[in-house]
């Protein structure tokens, strides 16, 4: 990706059960309702708690702050 908004841009959101069904070996947590899905192959999960999260340091409410953090530490790092 060339930019943070075209990565983001990049997104598709999966209930968990379809999210699975693509990749069955992905590690998500108990209350993961969602999933987003990106071109990169990262993933970030809605809990049903409302918040976003992408690793125990990268959790939030906002979604643009999980995906900012994920992008930069590990997406544009590549």
């Amino acid at each position: 990706m060339e930019n943070f908004r075209d990565w983001q841009d990049s997104g598709r959101c999966y209930t968990r059960k379809a999210f699975l069904k693509i990749n069955p070996t992905a590690e998500l947590k108990g209350a993961c309702d969602d999933v987003i899905l990106y071109d990169s192959g990262h993933y970030i999960q809605g809990l049903f708690d409302g918040s976003w999260y992408e690793c125990n340091t990268n959790r939030s409410k906002d979604i643009e702050e999980v995906e900012k953090n994920l992008f930069l530490e590990k997406v544009a790092k590549k």
